[in-house]
């Protein structure tokens, strides 16, 4: 299984990377319809469906999203009554906020959904039905040969987006369809013929986390996938500035836009963060892989919060960065044949499809405090919150003056200084937002409380998702067997790092943690490294090993001299 993820994941990159739109249908129909199938269903299910959903012929979608609620699963509205006398769910639509909305392949081609509902089940008592949660159920939409909706089941198109116009998503209508109770994927509860419901999870809320918890692997796609698309970016960009030539000292030949240090500071930076994303999600991969195996507990949890974390920094830095790109490429950047414009469109709701981004750092800040909590209560703290325990403890003692105060580059270009940097920042972060927290819940309770520190959340978990990429990033240099690679490495390792000091430079001198001449040097620092990775950029872009026929942008070719002639013919010269 464990080159099964990764090979998925890489297959679903490179078609991503040829067509967005063909990339997020594959999620759709393997990610989503078929891991909620093989997850929250049981033996009978796979049965059943894997054959089909493996040759397409089962096609299906993910029907959890309604007009009215996206993020608050919990507040979803469509129902599933049990029909004891029957043996059947009854799917039912009560209103118009609870049409299913933006479902991928329901619009043209799903002829199944996996549709969550409300399990309403009778009671006997004064109420007559129990809510018992959120459940997921198999529910047929078309009929497998005319392929027209069945009835019961009303479809719409969404209608056109701002990208990603390939993938039909549709609205869904239920007017009392009924379905076998076998359609329940019960994993995490079921009901017998005589409707007694049992669960291996004793309340809602723990069945809810549990059957949410099985869909990460879609997290771990997109940001897998969105650097993939970075990647692209990055390519076309870098290769054009280097070709592009533009202005150059009195009476001599123009200079490449690469060699202007404004150009650098763009683009620079952000190829050290494709490189460091590159090698976080790779682990984030590895470690899917090895939760899928073990179930171990301990990684289950670090997988929750690392896919949450670095599915919303990953993607929020990309879709920044197509912008920042296009940019860059002046004109001929915004000419939809060299693709930032698509990329961008098509790009754009990797923010906030499976996990508002924003909704997505809360869950990690929650991890880090329940961390946090446990270490002050002497609990055991899982591998990647390790350095919590460590630098909590350097945190609690003051900044030493005389460290502030290094300037020499060795020290800067320390994986340890650039490490602790960051790891006393999320402590630092962790540690106050704890204090505030506990305050304001006296007087606001705790949602108010949580939604009084909000940016202060926010902060903390992309400060701790900050730490982790870099961490991961030092390992890959480390581990580098090639020593030239190794130096290229580690050159860019040292700019991801410092360049995010920099840019948060007003936390380490508030704390006294950077004196103003460490400040000053590591400002300085940066643009020259900037200038070092621009001296290597071609050969760091021709790394990723992206054909043409995959970036597909004339002024992004591998053979320079080929491109402003590739660019004139798309004009028809």
């Amino acid at each position: 299984m464990l080159v099964e993820a990764a090979k998925y994941f890489a297959i679903l990159e490179a078609v991503g990377s040829v067509d967005m739109s063909l990339g997020i249908k594959m999620g759709v129909q393997y990610s989503l319809w078929g891991g909620s199938v093989l997850n929250l269903g049981t033996k009978k299910h796979r049965d059943k469906y894997f054959e089909g959903i493996d040759s397409v012929e089962y096609p299906g979608c993910f029907a959890m999203t309604e007009l009215h609620h996206g993020s608050n699963v919990q507040g979803l509205q469509t129902v599933a009554t049990f029909d004891p006398i029957k043996d059947e769910f009854i799917i039912d639509t009560p209103n118009d906020g609870a049409i299913k909305w933006w479902i991928g392949n329901a619009a043209v081609h799903g002829k199944f959904a996996t549709v969550f509902a409300k399990f309403m089940l009778p009671t006997h008592d004064t109420k007559g039905v129990a809510d018992m949660g959120v459940h997921a159920f198999i529910v047929p939409i078309r009929d497998m040969k005319t392929h027209k909706p069945l009835p019961g089941v009303e479809i719409h198109d969404c209608g056109h987006k701002v990208g990603l116009n390939g993938v039909d998503n549709g609205a869904l209508r239920f007017r009392s369809v009924r379905i076998p109770r076998d359609n329940l994927l019960n994993r995490f509860g079921d009901v017998s013929r005589d409707g007694k419901y049992t669960s291996s999870l004793p309340s809602i809320n723990k069945r809810f986390a549990a059957t949410l918890g099985e869909l990460v692997g879609g997290r771990v796609g997109l940001a897998y996938s969105s650097v993939g698309v970075l990647k692209i970016a990055v390519i076309i960009a870098v290769r054009y500035s280097l070709l592009r030539q533009q202005f150059g000292p009195p009476k001599a030949p123009e200079i490449s836009i690469l060699d202007y240090q404004s150009q650098q500071h763009k683009l620079m930076p952000m190829l050290a963060s494709t490189y460091a994303f590159h090698f976080a999600t790779l682990d984030l991969v590895d470690k899917y892989s090895e939760m899928k195996k073990t179930h171990d507990e301990q990684l289950v949890g670090d997988v929750h919060a690392l896919s949450a974390g670095l599915k919303s920094y990953v993607t929020s830095y990309t879709a920044k960065s197509l912008s920042i790109c296009r940019e860059a490429c002046g004109g001929h950047g915004y000419a939809a044949v060299n693709r930032f414009g698509g990329l961008r469109n098509d790009h754009d709701i990797f923010q906030t499809f499976e996990g508002d981004n924003t909704v997505l750092l809360q869950q990690v800040a929650g991890y880090l405090l329940k961390q946090y909590k446990e270490k002050f209560q002497g609990g055991t703290l899982t591998v990647t919150w390790n350095y919590l325990r460590e630098s909590m403890n350097s945190y609690l003692s003051q900044p030493n003056p005389v460290t502030a105060r290094w300037e020499g580059e060795d020290h800067l270009r320390d994986p340890k200084f650039q490490l602790d940097a960051f790891r006393y920042r999320t402590s630092r972060l962790l540690q106050s937002l704890a204090v505030r927290l506990r305050k304001h819940s006296k007087t606001l309770g705790s949602f108010g409380a949580w939604n009084r520190c909000l940016n202060h959340l926010l902060t903390l978990a992309e400060s701790h998702i900050e730490s982790v990429i870099l961490a991961k990033f030092i390992d890959a240099v480390r581990s580098c067997p090639d020593p030239s690679s190794r130096a290229a490495l580690k050159l860019l390792c040292d700019l991801y790092a410092l360049d995010r000091i920099w840019n948060d430079i007003g936390t380490y001198r508030n704390v006294d943690y950077v004196a103003p001449n460490k400040a000053k040097a590591i400002h300085k620092l940066t643009e020259y490294l900037c200038f070092q990775v621009k001296n290597i950029s071609r050969e760091l872009v021709d790394a990723f090993d992206l054909p043409d026929y995959v970036t597909r942008a004339p002024i992004g070719m591998q053979a320079a001299e080929e491109a402003y002639a590739q660019y004139t013919q798309f004009a028809g010269f």
